[in-house]
């Protein structure tokens, strides 16, 4: 579990996030909730692009996951992303 002085501190430290760790985590911001999918096309990127951004923010307690979803287009079952 996450605490929130943990959230806090990484908050803080958001302005040094790397520029394309940045823009995943804006577009999660913008779509709340996003799929990988809909995140690679909204930047017009390559899913795996996405993929690794992501595991990053969800390590450093940014993103976390706000269930699944069956995609129509794959017929996957994928995860949806939120910002703490």
């Amino acid at each position: 579990m996450i605490r929130k002085t943990q959230v806090d501190s990484l908050k803080k430290l958001k302005p040094t996030l790397s520029a394309k760790r940045k823009e995943v985590y804006n577009v999660i911001t913008h779509l709340k909730p996003a799929t990988n999918r809909n995140i690679a096309k909204h930047l017009g990127w390559d899913i795996n692009r996405v993929t690794g951004r992501v595991t990053e923010l969800v390590g450093l307690g940014m993103v976390t996951s706000d269930g699944t979803y069956k995609d129509k287009e794959t017929n996957r079952t994928v995860t949806l992303w939120k910002v703490l």
